[in-house]
């Protein structure tokens, strides 16, 4: 699910934004936080916040372990809140983006392509790291309302989309909380399953609500 719509807010980077410094850093330090939220954000969604270990952020990250203090003063639990806010703000962009680019139906097709892609070795590794971060409540508060935000990020974005189709703002928002709870619950049981059948399941069963819920609009 990544390219905000119009301005963004004041301070607020977009999802190009967010990774341009990777490619032109403006410093090898700068280039090494990067490293870090990047190598922090796979973890979460393969291990969970639990199974992310430090030394493996780093060694994913391709930086050195005693990095991550001098970048992350806060340690794991800032690590990993900073590495699913900018998840969750790339989810959203790509989401506004293939709403212009795409519509709605597409848009819904491309998340069952975008997580094939990523299980096409191993379909036990899929995951989100908004969802594992949300997984975080009780131990890490922060960390739950970080994935919080993202998700209704992703379900404004939607539900906006809608609206513009002539859906009712209640039946709008209804749909798209929905969208994210039903891919983010299909992704889980894609995991368990080593299978990407509940996935397309899942997606195809959002496209037929989605035609009954544009046709009762018009």
């Amino acid at each position: 699910m990544s390219m905000v719509i119009g301005k963004s807010k004041a301070g607020e980077k977009t999802g190009e934004d967010a990774h341009k410094s990777a490619n032109v850093p403006a410093t090898k330090s700068r280039d090494g936080r990067d490293r870090l939220l990047y190598g922090a954000g796979r973890l979460l969604a393969e291990r969970g916040y639990a199974g992310m270990e430090l030394r493996d952020v780093a060694e994913r990250g391709e930086a050195p372990r005693g990095s991550i203090y001098h970048h992350f003063p806060g340690g794991k639990a800032q690590l990993a809140t900073e590495a699913a806010e900018l998840d969750g703000v790339r989810i959203r962009i790509g989401i506004e983006r293939s709403l212009v680019e795409r519509g709605l139906k597409e848009t819904l097709a491309r998340f069952g392509e975008i997580f094939r892609k990523q299980a096409s070795n191993d379909p036990s590794r899929i995951g989100c790291p908004v969802a594992a971060a949300a997984l975080a409540r009780p131990e890490d508060p922060a960390l739950a309302a970080a994935a919080t935000a993202a998700f209704e990020s992703w379900e404004g974005a939607i539900a906006a989309a809608l609206e513009r189709e002539g859906v009712a703002a209640d039946r709008a928002a209804t749909f798209a909380a929905m969208v994210v709870s039903t891919v983010e619950g299909a992704l889980v049981r894609t995991r368990a399953a080593g299978d990407l059948a509940p996935l397309d399941s899942a997606i195809a069963g959002l496209g037929q609500s989605l035609d009954s819920l544009l046709a009762e609009a018009k």
